[in-house]
């Protein structure tokens, strides 16, 4: 990191970012606000946030001034998992301060955010900032374990300007998309305004591709066995990215820990 003390090895706890089951973050370049998902495990499930920060863009170090907390919420929107159809847009998109961001004493998804309330989805996870949007995962929704509706994997985009969110793609054999995919997990944005999409579900694992027009396509799959000949299993992918000349695309496998770096042409 530009401007970092190579002897400095405390970690500081960025309390004033939110106290949560935390799985991603995303930055925009312009202003500084830090989004960031929560991947709780049971109902009420977790909330997307922003981080609007007492020093925005002031550099190495500046998120330890603190800043505000707040939590997303679409009007008459309660769970997004009832959402199914690719394209579905949602305008007027609030954010709500979070009363208590230590969870000193209650988890923030079960805080008193008033009448209006917020907006909570399962499984978040996911999170990358592209043009001038922030794209956010979804891995699953399930109702037998308190979701307000099915899907095998949602991949969202928020654009601040608009305060508009946007529902890109539903992933899963119960979709019109026939694919083999299923719990998007990492993603990232290519060059080609299109996403990325790392795979964490049962079975074989894959890196997708997801177009601009919302097209789900395999890019990759994982071929390394961790189980066995009669009993395979696959691990899974994370950490997919491009090179700043956006010539290779690098993805991580957790198990056995490898990094591929794939080259392109990626037109």
């Amino acid at each position: 990191m530009d401007g970092a003390d190579p002897r400095r090895t405390g970690a500081v706890p960025l309390t004033a970012m939110g106290r949560f089951q935390h799985e991603a973050i995303a930055v925009d370049p312009k202003n500084g606000i830090v989004y960031e998902t929560e991947d709780a495990f049971d109902k009420p499930f977790g909330l997307f946030y922003r981080f609007l920060p007492e020093k925005p863009l002031g550099g190495t170090g500046s998120l330890r001034a603190g800043g505000v907390l707040e939590a997303m919420r679409v009007p008459g929107l309660p769970d997004l998992s009832v959402v199914q159809e690719t394209g579905a847009s949602f305008d007027r998109v609030g954010w709500v301060p979070v009363p208590d961001p230590l969870a000193a004493e209650t988890p923030i998804r079960l805080q008193d955010f008033g009448r209006k309330g917020i907006t909570h989805a399962q499984k978040l996870e996911g999170c990358y900032w592209g043009g001038s949007s922030v794209y956010f995962v979804s891995s699953f929704a399930r109702s037998d374990e308190g979701s307000a509706a099915d899907h095998y994997g949602q991949v969202w985009r928020y654009e601040p300007k608009k305060r508009r969110l946007t529902l890109v793609v539903v992933f899963g054999p119960d979709t019109d998309i026939q694919l083999p995919g299923e719990s998007p997990d990492n993603i990232c944005l290519a060059s080609d305004g299109g996403l990325m999409v790392c795979e964490d579900g049962g079975g074989a694992q894959h890196v997708l591709g997801v177009t601009r027009r919302g097209e789900v396509y395999t890019m990759a799959r994982g071929r390394q066995n961790i189980g066995t000949p009669e009993e395979p299993e696959w691990g899974e992918f994370a950490g997919v990215t491009f090179s700043p000349d956006d010539s290779t695309m690098y993805v991580n496998c957790y198990t056995p820990g490898t990094t591929f770096a794939v080259t392109g042409p990626w037109r």
